[in-house]
């Protein structure tokens, strides 16, 4: 796709498209590369016996896990290849930038959960900057775990010119 071949009003007929769900396991070996490659210590994290005197009664996952594990789920990483939360719908032009992001945290990810996040296009929009038209992409995904409980969601936001 090239910039002249979608406009902003054609983009936004498709909001409310969803990506395919993604599903991780909550393995300790994953947790426990997780928070050495971040420097977290806290045996909550990987202490079996410290994690079961606490109010979760168990190991848990850092709830940031899921902000590396949404990036690493992309479905295609090829160099210069512009991503997409919703690959069904790639940003048509060639660059892109983080426009923020917000998630809310509500249950704790606990050893052995299965994560199944679900992406959507919630809005698109159009505005003028410094470098011409750029285009406003704003995903939303839940994040369910195996009992179908939602422990987080986010919402973000992609800027592409």
């Amino acid at each position: 796709m090239t910039e002249e071949s979608i406009t902003a009003e054609e983009l936004q007929k498709k909001i409310g498209t969803e990506a395919k769900p993604v599903e991780f396991k909550l393995e300790k070996e994953l947790i426990g590369r997780f928070v050495q490659a971040v420097g977290d210590s806290n045996p909550l994290w990987q202490d079996e016996e410290y994690a079961q005197k606490t109010q979760y009664g168990g190991v848990v996952a850092p709830p940031w896990l899921l902000c590396a594990l949404m990036t690493a789920s992309l479905p295609d990483s090829r160099p210069g290849l512009v991503l997409s939360l919703v690959p069904e719908i790639p940003p048509p032009r060639k660059h892109i930038l983080a426009g923020g992001g917000e998630w809310e945290f509500s249950l704790p990810l606990r050893l052995g959960d299965i994560i199944t996040s679900r992406s959507k296009l919630a809005n698109v929009f159009e505005r003028e900057g410094k470098v011409g038209k750029m285009l406003f992409f704003v995903y939303e995904t839940s994040y369910t775990n195996q009992r179908g409980e939602v422990v987080a969601r986010s919402s973000s936001t992609l800027i592409n010119y």
